[in-house]
């Protein structure tokens, strides 16, 4: 008697449709590598990191959690300047690229003592001349404020380390908060910041890439850009959502 094979089961259209929607860009896994409050305990450079850096209080906390889509790695706190050392954290995504994310003490805080802020802007400074493996600073401000002058200095300060001998470090223009903008006015905003920055040493614009930790406006246009600067990939398929060892005192960052 002859039997007959019975058909493979037709995949459910959600179960199809969610692995059609998988987002190679996705964040598998983050976590925290170390702490350092000197450059000599960095550890050893591996591979290409991206830098946050910005005036305290600006978003970098919040934004690193919405990147890696996990609330709590880097620890937020209202009180602006509690950043004292350089936190170092790993990102992989999903289609195996991993990324290596450095947050930088926040500057522009007076509530510190004068030899205090002397010790970060050295420990800021070190890092930014002497770390071989850096790709690329991301300068967080405010869209509301725009720059400053401490941000100027920043820029300034990083065109003219390009002597250093590795490749050219990148700098790239982060815009927060820009939910707290109009959006009739955001454009605007982005236009006005890049056009208040230093141009490149090649004469071009900067490009200002608008970020909200709250609404997760940007995130992918921001993962496109870290992606080219650290060479680990480029564009992918988008999916139809994109919202998006110290103790732990030590690790608390300003948001």
């Amino acid at each position: 008697m002859t039997t007959s094979r019975r058909a493979p089961k037709p995949q459910s259209a959600p179960t199809a449709r969610a692995e059609r929607q998988l987002d190679p860009f996705q964040i598998v896994d983050s976590s925290f590598v170390a702490g350092a409050g000197s450059l000599a305990s960095l550890p050893p450079p591996v591979s290409a990191e991206v830098a946050f850096g910005g005036r305290s209080n600006v978003g970098k906390s919040s934004l690193i959690n919405t990147l890696v889509e996990r609330k709590g790695l880097v620890r937020t706190s209202s009180n602006p300047g509690s950043t004292r050392q350089i936190n170092l954290y790993e990102a992989r995504a999903r289609d195996g690229a991993v990324f290596q994310l450095v947050d930088l003490p926040g500057y522009g805080f007076t509530r510190r003592s004068k030899s205090e802020q002397a010790a970060w802007a050295s420990l800021i400074e070190g890092y930014l001349r002497g770390r071989v493996t850096l790709a690329a600073v991301l300068l967080l401000v405010d869209a509301r404020r725009g720059l400053e002058e401490d941000d100027l200095e920043l820029i300034r300060f990083i065109e003219a380390s390009r002597d250093v001998a590795r490749r050219p470090v990148e700098l790239l223009l982060v815009a927060t908060k820009v939910d707290k903008v109009p959006r009739s006015s955001v454009r605007r905003a982005l236009d006005q910041l890049s056009a208040a920055a230093p141009r490149t040493a090649g004469g071009a614009l900067r490009r200002a890439i608008g970020f909200s930790s709250i609404t997760g406006e940007g995130r992918r246009d921001l993962w496109l850009a870290i992606r080219r600067v650290t060479r680990l990939g480029g564009a992918a398929p988008s999916p139809s959502g994109d919202a998006g060892r110290e103790d732990d005192a030590s690790r608390t960052t300003d948001g």
